[in-house]
């Protein structure tokens, strides 16, 4: 999955962070891949406990400044993942290579379920906003 327009939601700070997630998706498939993710794996966990919580309040943020009617949907969902990845993390304190398989499967269905699909309408939504105001 490499990232492209189709991620893209016109929104750039949103644009930009979803790319670092997508970037940090690749590496550590790409190093599932050849056996190096050892080292990436707590990284990779520790960046998207970071990624969640920064993100997710940008994003909340902006649905409360311009009243997206959507925000307890999507809201939801960010708790949901966070609960996810906090069950994750407890559940696998250590690498091993089911974690790291368990990781991207994760990460894949956030960003194509979520990305593709709740972002997309958030961003259009923040551009509308931002382009009559």
């Amino acid at each position: 999955m490499k990232p492209d327009t189709k991620y893209e939601t016109g929104v750039i700070w949103q644009d930009y962070q979803h790319k670092q997630l997508i970037d940090l998706f690749e590496k550590i498939k790409q190093a599932r891949s050849d056996d190096s993710e050892k080292s990436l794996f707590p990284y990779t966990t520790g960046f998207l406990a970071m990624y969640v919580n920064h993100h997710f309040s940008l994003e909340e943020a902006y649905m409360a400044k311009y009243n997206y009617p959507d925000t307890e949907e999507h809201t939801r969902k960010h708790k949901a993942f966070i609960k996810e990845l906090k069950a994750f993390r407890k559940e696998h304190r250590e690498y091993s290579a089911k974690a790291v398989d368990d990781l991207i499967v994760r990460m894949e269905d956030w960003i194509l379920s979520h990305i593709l699909e709740n972002d997309q309408k958030l961003g259009k939504f923040i551009l509308r906003k931002e382009h009559a105001g």
